[in-house]
């Protein structure tokens, strides 16, 4: 499946801004993966694409309802090693940093508050 494909299958919402640009294969398949897996769960709790961002490295999908959002990311930068894939949940404006860096909350960290014994990590 394409990049493409999911756009065939996947129609934009009204409000959904898309950008992409030459995107690797593993993020498209990561993409694809998004939107197939995780976007009709979500859906089903009211939440719509927001944003999709798809470049050569680095994977961003906004998912919104009102003022809650679900931000999806994935980077294989050849910097950014080990390569990382987040889920952050979050409730403002998904578009600024400074809002969600320190109004949400990343999944990984959410795992280990509820169940301290967990290994769960970043990356």
């Amino acid at each position: 499946m394409g990049l493409l494909d999911f756009f065939k299958r996947n129609k934009k919402s009204k409000t959904e801004t898309v950008k992409t640009s030459k995107p690797l294969p593993e993020q498209t398949l990561f993409a694809d993966t998004v939107f197939e897996v995780i976007s009709p769960t979500v859906e089903q709790f009211g939440f719509a694409r927001h944003t999709t961002e798809i470049e050569t490295n680095f994977t961003t999908i906004i998912f919104r309802k009102d003022k809650q959002y679900i931000k999806i990311s994935g980077s294989t930068y050849p910097t950014d090693y080990p390569y990382s894939y987040n889920l952050i949940l979050g409730e403002g404006d998904s578009e600024d940093f400074l809002e969600w860096d320190w109004n949400s909350v990343a999944l990984w960290r959410l795992k280990a508050k509820i169940d301290p014994t967990a290994k769960a990590k970043e990356y």
